[in-house]
């Protein structure tokens, strides 16, 4: 940047860039070199707190905090960072009390609103969620993350027309960003659009993999999994079980991933495998009603495919105690054909029309804590 490399400000827009593009480490290594030179440049300390919330840091959050409020009291980003700490940790009322006393301290503080509507947002109280969304929005005019989170809201309540509209303003202010992507996405395979929602699935996952990171978080599996499901309501079967594999690898212990490589087995007729991943989900969640009715419906079929005597040659051979004479008395008992169990036609197309309901589609992605 040249002359303007030492410039404190040009470099606190560098980190927001990072920050935005989901570089968190590199973010927060840009904003720790700034806070060593300046310790509490008023621009920087919101970033900064926000990666330590992205990458789980605690104790440095905890002892940030300490601090701040110990120099700055009266300052709304003291106050801001211990509610951020107690969000990390899972005490959303503590986390409530302290952030509004940050925006009671500034009433436009845009970064406490946005943090203020999460404490809501983790306990579904989507209304009180909303408001505070809505009061961040009016405040961080051309940041796309209170629009993003609106947006998510309505989804959860249901109403994916006005989800759509925030999602397409947030997309208008960020057009790269994976996580507006990844949820446009999910409006589209809502809406029974496949072919739209692979299309946001796959340009979110370009726009990961082209940061420094790229797929090394956890947060990114439901993203790879989407894109499994869309690609098994393309019938591209072998795509989608590619895509699942990808999810096992960054969260080998989530149910909802072996359930669904399970499912496209099962449409590929491959009831053996298929099984032993509906065994391996239902080991993970035992009260997965999907995985259970399907592992039943796996089941049967593989018996009725399975020939019972499979290695048993068509002409037996005589027993070494008996002449040819004596094998004519041995006695063949015969069924009846009223007694004989028909077996269904395909079980695949009887998969095919399972209820879209139980493979739930996965939208609980880790977003940005905070800005």
């Amino acid at each position: 940047m040249g002359l303007l490399g030492e410039n404190m400000d040009i470099v606190v827009n560098l980190a927001e860039r990072h920050y935005y593009n989901c570089e968190f480490r590199a973010c927060l290594n840009i904003t720790s070199e700034v806070l060593h030179k300046d310790p509490y440049h008023s621009d920087c300390l919101p970033v900064h707190i926000a990666c330590l919330v992205e990458l789980q840091k605690a104790n440095d959050l905890f002892y940030l905090a300490h601090k701040l409020v110990d120099l700055y009291p009266e300052k709304p980003v003291a106050w801001f960072a211990v509610g951020c700490y107690y969000l990390l940790v899972k005490k959303n009322d503590a986390a409530r009390q302290y952030l509004s006393k940050a925006t009671s301290l500034d009433r436009v503080y845009g970064p406490a609103w946005l943090a203020y509507g999460h404490s809501f947002a983790i306990e579904n109280e989507h209304d009180q969620a909303m408001a505070a969304y809505f009061k961040a929005s009016q405040l961080m005019k051309g940041c796309h993350l209170p629009l993003l989170y609106i947006g998510l809201e309505y989804g959860l309540t249901n109403n994916s027309k006005l989800a759509d509209r925030f999602f397409s303003q947030a997309l208008a202010i960020a057009p790269k960003d994976p996580f507006v992507l990844h949820e446009m996405g999910v409006v589209a395979f809502q809406n029974e659009d496949w072919e739209a929602a692979k299309k946001y699935f796959v340009e979110a996952l370009d726009s990961v993999q082209s940061g420094q990171q790229g797929l090394s978080s956890e947060k990114w599996e439901p993203l790879l999994n989407n894109i499994g499901h869309a690609c098994r309501k393309l019938k591209k079967y072998t795509e989608a079980l590619d895509h699942h594999r990808r999810a096992l690898i960054l969260s080998p212990r989530n149910p909802s991933t072996y359930s669904a490589m399970g499912y496209v087995h099962s449409l590929l007729g491959n009831y053996a495998v298929a099984i032993d991943y509906f065994h391996k989900a239902l080991g993970l969640r035992r009260d997965d009603t999907f995985s259970t009715n399907m592992l039943e419906k796996c089941m049967q079929q593989l018996l009725y495919d399975l020939d019972p005597c499979e290695d048993v040659p068509d002409d037996l051979p005589i027993p070494a105690n008996r002449t040819a004479g004596d094998s004519e008395e041995i006695i063949t008992e015969s069924v009846e054909t009223s007694d004989v169990v028909v077996a269904p036609s395909n079980l695949s197309s009887v998969l095919a029309d399972a209820s879209d309901s139980d493979m739930a589609l996965e939208v609980s992605m880790d977003l940005e804590g905070s800005d």
